[in-house]
């Protein structure tokens, strides 16, 4: 059982969740009350729920839910990390070969900096895994040393037949033994495979992991059942055709009804880290009733010099930094390489909770015009006939203005609708690096206000990162409520 494996704090937090038998678990955008004792899966060992009680926020779970949500009727939660192992390289930084992204959202356990970790620093790491071959960490943990133990999840970026070898992000394994649900029983390009070895005393940048104890194909979001309702979060792996994504092998779809929250249809790209609500067509197929970007998203596009590129660094639109991340799409190299001349670049990406921004994608888009620029982002600070929009003034004197449906507003409607933290997309406009202004153009009020978590329902797929392990307030005992 896990309680072996905890400290004795957190025995004593673990056995003070029993006595209040309910806690609430966060994932997906959804809240799920549930008995202290529910059966888990944490790291392939068997527990209940109030083993969570004090471990670091940010595992990934798998949990079909079903029955009446009372004690006894519930399938186990499984809990998982994607890596475990040792840093392989620290600039980028990699842990057994995979990049990882670690951003003012990622829960950080035993360490503050991550320039502390150094090459070998073991670290068990849990995120959204990119079909690129990298991960959005939700949680990086820092251990006193390295366990007996291996894990990595991930898609496959090439193969070899002899020796039979498979590279996953930047780490080589030897795939000699069966691996389970894999088509022609190997694991081929573009699959999802997560696999377990014995660790590897002194292990480095290039070695290979020849120790496979175990490994799967799978799908980093499961399949469902048809008629079932869905709560998934992953990365988009592929846009179309249509409106359509794909979370690994799960196609996602989209129709009028769809609400987006965050970004909209448009802001859907590979890389970006999104949630849906919907149900399944099929065991393949989900059709969304909502689709809700994890962090807001940004879109600039703008005259851009030399000196506004830092090769894998950061890039500066209007001035404002958005950073290199792992995830980034970079089909023309700007990001790579830098900049020769003046051009006009779009950027893509998105901001944390601390407010940086990350791109993932960057594309150039012709000579350089500062007479048809681009903005699209959140607003900080409104004063009709200005709004301040990551520190650059927005003056809509002269500009034309629209609902979300494209429908015309008057500067009156508009002012009298826009909120902070709405998001706004202006496009058309003019800029002047002097004042630090953009002006005129369409400006659309696009809202995509953000919810709070939801109560979630039995019946529900689900899939996604968990940010709260704490306790529920309501009590139950034999599946009844209890009397205040």
């Amino acid at each position: 059982m896990c309680l072996r494996l905890l400290s004795p704090t957190l025995l004593l937090a673990a056995a003070s969740a029993l006595a209040q038998p309910t806690q609430t678990v966060e994932v997906a955008g959804r809240l799920f009350t549930l008995p202290s004792d529910t059966p888990v899966i944490i790291d392939d060992e068997p527990g209940v729920l109030a083993d969570l009680i004090g471990r670091p926020a940010g595992m990934q779970l798998t949990w079909l839910a079903a029955g009446n949500g009372m004690h006894g009727n519930l399938p186990p939660l499984v809990f998982s990390y994607s890596v475990i192992g040792p840093v392989t390289t620290q600039d980028p930084l990699r842990v057994l070969g995979q990049e990882i992204a670690i951003t003012g959202d990622t829960v950080l356990e035993g360490f503050s900096d991550p320039s502390e970790l150094v090459p070998g620093t073991p670290l068990v790491v849990a995120g959204l895994v990119d079909a690129n071959g990298s991960l959005l960490a939700s949680l990086v943990e820092r251990r006193g040393a390295q366990g007996n133990k291996f894990l990595l999840g991930g898609v496959v970026q090439e193969t070899l037949s002899a020796p039979v070898r498979a590279r996953v992000g930047e780490q080589w394994m030897l795939i000699d033994i069966a691996f389970t649900d894999c088509a022609g029983g190997v694991p081929a390009l573009g699959d999802y495979i997560q696999i377990r070895a014995d660790s590897i005393e002194n292990f480095q940048a290039g070695d290979v992991i020849d120790t496979l104890s175990s490994g799967q194909c799978a799908n980093p979001v499961p399949f469902g059942t048809a008629g079932a309702q869905g709560s998934l979060e992953g990365l988009v792996s592929t846009v179309g055709p249509g409106d359509s994504l794909t979370f690994g092998d799960l196609v996602i779809s989209w129709n009028a009804a769809t609400v987006f929250e965050f970004g909209g249809p448009d802001d859907v790209e590979p890389g970006a880290a999104i949630g849906v609500e919907g149900v399944f067509q099929d065991a393949g197929h989900l059709l969304a009733d909502s689709i809700e970007f994890v962090r807001p998203v940004v879109r600039f596009e703008a005259p851009m010099q030399p000196a506004d590129v830092t090769p894998g660094e950061a890039i500066r639109p209007f001035g404002v930094g958005v950073f290199n991340s792992p995830q980034l799409r970079d089909e023309d190299g700007i990001m790579a390489n830098g900049l020769t001349a003046p051009t006009q670049v779009e950027v893509r990406g998105w901001i944390d909770r601390l407010g940086d921004r990350f791109a993932f994608r960057v594309r150039e888009r012709g000579d350089a015009d500062a007479n048809d620029v681009s903005l699209r982002a959140p607003v900080a600070a409104i004063n009709a006939p200005t709004l301040d929009m990551l520190g650059l003034t927005i003056n809509t004197s002269g500009a034309l203005f629209f609902d979300a449906d494209e429908l015309p507003m008057t500067p009156g409607e508009f002012f009298s609708q826009v909120q902070l933290n709405h998001v706004v997309d202006i496009s058309g406009a003019t800029w002047s690096a002097p004042t630090n202004t953009l002006q005129g153009g369409s400006i659309i009020l696009l809202g995509y206000e953000h919810t709070e978590p939801l109560p979630g329902t039995a019946g529900t797929q689900v899939a996604g990162i968990v940010r709260n392990y704490g306790l529920g307030d309501a009590i139950f005992f034999d599946g009844f409520e209890a009397a205040p």
